[in-house]
C-alpha cells in the first residue's frame, strides 16, 4: 500500500468541500441549525437522515446505516474504493496542482479544424471536478 503522506490527508480534508460532494451526488441539502440535512446515499431513505457539517467538514448519517466522516471516507464509501485509491482520485480531480497552475494553456492553431480533436467540443474534465469542490478562503480553526 502506498505511504500517504499525513499533510496531503489534512491538505485534502481541509480544502476539499463534503457539502460540494454530496451535492455533486444529486443529494439536495438543506439548512438545519448548523448542519445541511439530506437524503442518505448509502441505504435507502425516505426522511433526511445524512447530516453534512460544512464548518468542519465532516458528514454523518443519523439514521439506518450510521457511517459518518471526512471527504477521504466519503468517496471510499461512495465510490467502494480503497483509503489510498480515494486520496489519489481527490488529489487528482479536486486539489490543484503546482504544476498545472503554471504552465500556460496550450496554443490554438490559426488554421481552421486543425484543433486537437480531444479538445474539440469535448468538455475538460479536471476543470469541472475541480470547480466547486475545492474549499476557499480559510480554514476552519486556522484564523
Amino acid at each position: 500500500m502506498p505511504y500517504v503522506p499525513p499533510e496531503m490527508k489534512e491538505r485534502i480534508k481541509r480544502e476539499v468541500s463534503i457539502q460540494r460532494l454530496a451535492e455533486a451526488r444529486g443529494i439536495k441539502l438543506t439548512r438545519r441549525g448548523k448542519s445541511l440535512m439530506g437524503l442518505c446515499p448509502f441505504h435507502k431513505d425516505r426522511n433526511p437522515s445524512l447530516s453534512v457539517d460544512p464548518v468542519e467538514n465532516v458528514w454523518n448519517c443519523l439514521g439506518a446505516c450510521g457511517e459518518g466522516g471526512d471527504v477521504i471516507s466519503w468517496v471510499m464509501r461512495a465510490e467502494g474504493i480503497s483509503f489510498t485509491h480515494a486520496v489519489e482520485l481527490l488529489k487528482r480531480n479536486y486539489l490543484p496542482s503546482p504544476a498545472s497552475a503554471a504552465e500556460p494553456p496550450p496554443k490554438q492553431s490559426s488554421v481552421p479544424g486543425a484543433q486537437d480533436n480531444a479538445g474539440a467540443g469535448a468538455p475538460h474534465i479536471a476543470h469541472f471536478a475541480m470547480c466547486g469542490f475545492v474549499r476557499t478562503g480559510p480554514s476552519p480553526g486556522l484564523e
